[in-house]
């Protein structure tokens, strides 16, 4: 698994923005180096040479339906046994995340069913999406602020910037899939990245 800073590292390669340089050891406040010390600049690694050919990163699937089927526990399994009211897998392709939200059967409004067939509706369109437990099932979609930070396959050519007014005809999309047809009670951007979308159903 690749640290948040690596996770950075290839974020930026993909959208060419800049990452600020840190001396280890010297805080943004201090003064430049005195003279005679010499600063070197290494080149970061592409995407290839890191081992990413897509985003979101994929996991593997046969610990992810462990995972998610030992969180929602009697409601899966069909017997008491563990589960977790709180969890949330990393952020996912569509894909990936639709096959886990079919292990949810139903869980009162929740079909999971339906909502699988709601994810893939945005396929190619969106960064990522989570799945998990927050009590009740919950989805955090996540939203590109550049074309190139959708998700898909890698190398592609650089992206352009995703307009505010585009992001947001993405989300009266998703409101009008997970509200309106497939009754989400709860579904708003999230109090940290406002271009995350949490949806969540209540029992």
């Amino acid at each position: 698994m690749l640290s948040k800073s690596w996770t950075r590292v290839a974020a930026c390669l993909l959208v060419g923005c800049s990452l600020t340089p840190l001396v280890f050891g010297q805080s943004p406040q201090d003064p430049p180096p005195s003279a005679g010390f010499t600063i070197k600049s290494t080149q970061l690694p592409t995407a290839a040479a890191l081992g990413i050919t897509e985003i979101p990163l994929p996991v593997d699937m046969d610990l992810a339906k462990q995972f998610v089927t030992i969180g929602f526990g009697p409601n899966v399994l069909g017997k008491i046994g563990f589960q977790s009211t709180e969890f949330l897998t990393p952020t996912l392709s569509t894909r990936q995340a639709s096959e886990l939200v079919l292990l949810v059967p139903e869980y009162g409004p929740f079909k999971g069913a339906e909502v699988a067939k709601g994810i893939q509706r945005f396929a190619g369109r969106v960064s990522g999406v989570a799945f998990g437990r927050e009590g009740s099932p919950v989805l955090y979609v996540h939203l590109p602020y550049w074309t190139g930070q959708r998700e898909g396959p890698l190398p592609r050519p650089q992206g352009s910037k995703i307009s505010d007014q585009d992001n947001e005809q993405l989300v009266k999309e998703l409101r009008k899939v997970f509200v309106s047809e497939l009754e989400a009670e709860e579904f708003g951007p999230d109090t940290i990245d406002k271009r995350t979308i949490r949806i969540w159903w209540h029992h």
